[in-house]
């Protein structure tokens, strides 16, 4: 089942005692920007509709290799445009009403395919003089 995970995303490398994680059976993750990158509206409602000039994924993590802890942040001043997409295309979309971990969603949709529809933003804690 492919699943489309829509919003802001970040990836907090912070002083977190885990980063990454583990793909389980079954399941991928696929990241259509590298790390650091903007996604634009526009562009995640291509995605959505599968128009014929949407990206393509960048990088697929399959099962059993290690994946970005990756956080879903809320982005509900696009819900309407994304919904409104995922209808036109025929995905199966979801937001978040608070952060939420890839780690969640690895344990909640798996197995699955589940694209990572968001900004891939490193979030760095500013260093303390």
């Amino acid at each position: 089942m492919d699943i489309y995970l829509c919003g802001h995303g970040g990836w907090g490398v912070d002083g977190r005692s885990s980063i990454f994680l583990q793909v389980p059976a079954g399941t991928e993750v696929v990241f259509y920007k590298e790390i650091g990158d903007v996604l634009y509206v526009s562009e995640a409602e291509a995605i959505l509709r599968a128009a014929p000039n949407a990206l393509r994924p960048v990088r697929v993590i399959r099962s059993f290799e290690s994946c970005p802890e990756m956080t879903l942040y809320p982005a509900r001043e696009f819900w309407r445009n994304l919904g409104a997409a995922a209808t036109a295309g025929g995905a199966n979309w979801h937001a978040v009403a608070s952060p939420t971990q890839m780690s969640y969603f690895l344990r909640a949709y798996t197995p699955s395919r589940l694209h990572w529809i968001a900004c891939s933003s490193r979030m760095l804690r500013p260093v303390r003089r």
